[in-house]
């Protein structure tokens, strides 16, 4: 058999699995219209390679490949859509995430809150083309029933709001520009990691034209700006939550994760210590001491290219911090100051949970997971687990407190 006809088997397969999830119960519509959004673009897969028959071999091998990359694309994300029906999701927080989401992306947002086989967090950030304004936030399935973790799907959406936003255009041509400065800065230390490029020049005019050091400025550039995009989604998560995000920071992350970290990553300290510097909250009325020094991940044995152009980044990365904290606080004051927390009311809600009572006026989301973290650790040496993990009750507290503001929310559209 050819490879034609096995694309076409292939093909088959995978909208016979869509068509299956179809079927399923669906707690919210925007799990059903990605699905079907899913369906008409492997449909229209099938057209693509039937009009392609004939056609040059070249052709045909080329639209088969592409059918490959697809379906080796979307499948998790296919995934994901059915994990978004299962009842260990905490569904109600999703009215919320659906009111911070239209605040900060727009109303066109379409939401889907669904479990993970991933420890971290994570997200599809409106990068998938057959889904151009999804929000997907993963949370990790072993976590599924801890509400205290909320805050850190504020990093995932902090990613859709990179994209929406396109932030990047902001720091890009000044990562550019501190990319050709560092090389400037540090060329000696370019030769050692190029040896055989020590005839070059680090004048502007090689640094411009000459394709090599074009490349490497461009390696550059495009690692910094994945750092500088986690560094954002961070300072979103801080934004939106304020001591609750460096809680459920703490409480996944550290020390760390074992292994070594991304280099598309600053090190888990250098993020702390970003939180800690730049987040506008008193870690030390946490219980917090020195929260960078709570974590500690392993640096990857590099070569010496690799060295340098992640040395560049993470400088770069470092320097610009504070700009990228300042653009993420501002476009969340400019976008969703009614969902920003409140210390006042976080108290409040305390007392409220002090009673074993849910919160009775909450105002938002991150007031109801503040008061969470404020009870967890007021009481966490003292709660006797003889009956009920500590968790377990303050999550409750925390998700019957959610209902209530999705109701009052309702109660006020009306």
């Amino acid at each position: 058999m050819d490879i034609e006809f096995h694309t076409h088997k292939k093909l088959g397969a995978i909208v016979a699995q869509i068509e299956q999830l179809l079927l399923s119960d669906f707690p919210h519509p925007a799990s059903e219209n990605a699905l079907k959004r899913f369906l008409d673009f492997f449909r229209g897969q099938i057209t693509r390679l039937e009009s392609a028959s004939n056609s040059d071999p070249r052709i045909v091998k080329r639209v088969c490949i592409t059918v490959n990359e697809r379906i080796l694309q979307y499948l998790p994300v296919l995934g994901f859509l059915l994990r978004s029906t299962n009842v260990r999701n905490n569904f109600e927080a999703y009215d919320a995430f659906v009111q911070l989401s239209e605040a900060l992306i727009g109303l066109h947002a379409q939401v889907v809150l669904s479990s993970e086989w991933d420890y971290s967090p994570l997200t599809y950030p409106m990068n998938v083309s057959v889904l151009p304004n999804f929000v997907l936030l993963g949370m990790p399935a072993s976590e599924s029933t801890n509400a205290l973790i909320l805050p850190l799907a504020g990093h995932e959406l902090g990613h859709s709001v990179w994209q929406n936003d396109q932030v990047d255009h902001l720091f890009r041509a000044n990562i550019q520009n501190k990319v050709r400065d560092y090389i400037k800065a540090k060329w000696h230390d370019f030769t050692q990691a190029y040896q055989e490029h020590t005839h070059l020049m680090p004048t502007d005019s090689e640094l411009s034209n000459n394709l090599f050091l074009v490349n490497v400025i461009a390696e550059v550039v495009q690692l910094c700006l994945c750092q500088v995009e986690e560094t954002f989604c961070d300072a979103i998560g801080i934004r939106l939550f304020a001591e609750s995000y460096a809680h459920a920071f703490h409480y996944l992350l550290a020390p760390s994760l074992g292994g070594y970290g991304s280099l598309e990553y600053p090190r888990l300290p250098v993020r702390a210590e970003f939180i800690a510097l730049y987040g506008d909250v008193n870690l030390l009325e946490q219980g917090f001491s020195n929260y960078p020094a709570e974590f500690d991940d392993q640096q990857p044995t590099l070569t010496p290219r690799q060295e340098f152009v992640s040395s560049a980044a993470d400088k770069i990365c470092r320097d610009l911090a504070y700009s990228v904290f300042e653009e993420a606080k501002r476009i969340v004051e400019d976008k969703a100051a009614l969902h920003l927390p409140s210390d006042a009311a976080a108290r409040e809600i305390l007392e409220m949970f002090e009673k074993a009572i849910p919160a009775r006026t909450p105002r938002s989301l991150a007031d109801i997971v503040n008061a969470g973290w404020a009870y967890v650790r007021k009481h966490g040496s003292t709660f006797t687990e003889d009956e009920r993990p500590l968790f377990d009750w303050v999550s409750e507290l925390i998700l019957k407190s959610i209902e209530v503001l999705e109701f009052r929310r309702r109660l006020e559209d009306a």
